[in-house]
């Protein structure tokens, strides 16, 4: 049986290939004809661990398509992977799941299933199954199917994920769902078949909680700041409790990518229109808004002027390992550093190209090839993201090449005593090194 896959983006691209992988003959889709074409000719288009060697394995297996006819018409199982970006008041945007309903709509040839992974609004399988059924004689079956990828490592966690959520409403539906699942069950990972409406509610719950553990660090991290605790001690005192644990307790300049920030306005939207908003989800919101002005606020607390500095940025990336600069947390900080006429040195060894893209207009911008490079003759050092590149930098690398090295890092990827010689401040603990101003 074939799949088709619509969208091939970071979940898009990577359940496509797994699929594959995995003996399903898979159609691939995506209105992006330069896309296809590289997909075409066996070149990933995404930076994910080990999709270019699963790409390379399953190419007999997956065909990469621009034609919304060709995609739709052999299949019975379609995936809708497309983006939903938020609206100016937090809604979720469907515009490009319509358009990919209206060709649903206008192609299918038989009875077919539906299946929603990417986070759509509450309520929305249900409207998908009656836009197209008013539209296409035939009848479908529409099933959610919550994806909870990490860029950075959506292939395993495609492959081991740590559970597996469904939603549907109707037995052809359950069963189908069953058959997918069994060789997950049968390796002890939890699979859950409920409703539609819960499985889109799991989505939005799920990543609001995460969202609202680091926004929860993080405010945490400032009080340390005032009070001289250490956020990165009290961090694994909480962790310690098993009802807590350590994910997300991590504290920095705050989350972004493409998922939380837009997951958790989509909620505070959702709730807004009922009698029960959610305050919580308000505050998380608010703490990740101001973070950026909290390490600003460092900054400044340590140099008066910035005007013609020469500030080195390692990580530009909304996290370290992905090309992703959607929301990144680097922005507001460099943007504010810029207003105040900084010269910034820019690295990261993969978002570089789409960061130089979306700050093109930008002329106080300069990107390097090489960490040295980027702070060579700086007067600062912002670490921006947590690349597992720059965790391998020595206090050697700044006082070498820097002009002082004065480093402030918004992800506490060093250890308080790991860089002697080095002025370096982090977030919500002590500065150590202090140089002479």
């Amino acid at each position: 049986m074939d799949i088709t896959v619509i969208g091939l983006g970071y979940v898009g691209l990577s359940n496509a290939v797994v699929a594959a992988s995995y003996l399903y003959n898979v159609i691939a889709y995506d209105v992006d004809k330069e896309k296809v074409a590289l997909l075409k000719q066996g070149v990933a288009t995404i930076e994910e661990p080990n999709i270019q060697e699963l790409l390379t394995e399953s190419r007999s297996r997956i065909r990469f398509l621009s034609n919304p006819k060709d995609a739709i018409r052999p299949s019975r199982i379609i995936v809708i992977a497309v983006d939903t970006p938020e609206n100016k008041d937090g809604s979720p945007n469907l515009k490009h799941v319509y358009e990919v309903l209206d060709n649903i709509a206008r192609f299918a040839i038989q009875d077919t299933y539906i299946v929603m992974i990417y986070t759509v609004q509450f309520g929305t399988c249900r409207l998908v199954k009656a836009y197209l059924e008013e539209r296409n004689e035939h009848h479908f079956d529409v099933i959610s199917m919550p994806e909870f990828l990490r860029q950075g490592s959506a292939i395993h966690d495609i492959i081991s994920p740590s559970r597996l959520i469904f939603g549907a409403d109707s037995d052809a539906a359950r069963m189908l769902i069953k058959s997918f699942a069994a060789p997950f069950a049968q390796r002890k990972i939890p699979v859950m078949i409920t409703s539609l409406e819960n499985a889109e509610m799991i989505k939005y719950a799920s990543n609001n909680f995460l969202a609202m553990k680091i926004s929860y660090i993080n405010n945490i991290a400032r009080l340390c700041d005032v009070v001289g605790a250490d956020v990165e001690k009290v961090a694994l005192g909480i962790s310690l409790d098993p009802r807590i644990g350590s994910s997300c307790l991590k504290p920095g300049i705050g989350y972004g990518g493409s998922c939380l920030p837009k997951d958790t306005q989509g909620l505070y939207w959702l709730s807004g229109n009922t009698s029960e908003p959610l305050e919580l989800v308000k505050a998380t919101i608010k703490v990740n808004e101001t973070q950026a002005d909290y390490f600003l606020n460092k900054i400044f607390s340590r140099v008066k002027s910035v005007n013609n500095m020469n500030i080195a940025v390692l990580g530009v990336g909304f996290k370290g390992g992905t090309e992703d600069v959607r929301n990144s947390p680097a922005t507001p900080i460099i943007k504010a550093l810029l207003e105040k006429n900084a010269n910034i040195k820019i690295y990261d060894p993969l978002a570089m190209d789409n960061y130089q893209k979306a700050m093109s207009r930008h002329t106080h911008i300069t990107y390097y090839l090489y960490a040295h490079e980027a702070l060579k003759g700086a007067s600062m050092c912002l670490i921006l993201n947590d690349s597992e590149e720059f965790k391998k930098l020595t206090s050697d690398d700044f006082i070498k090449n820097m002009k002082r090295p004065l480093v402030f890092d918004g992800r506490n990827i060093f250890k308080l005593d790991a860089l002697p010689g080095v002025e370096y401040h982090s977030v919500g603990r002590k500065t150590v090194g202090k140089l002479e101003k």
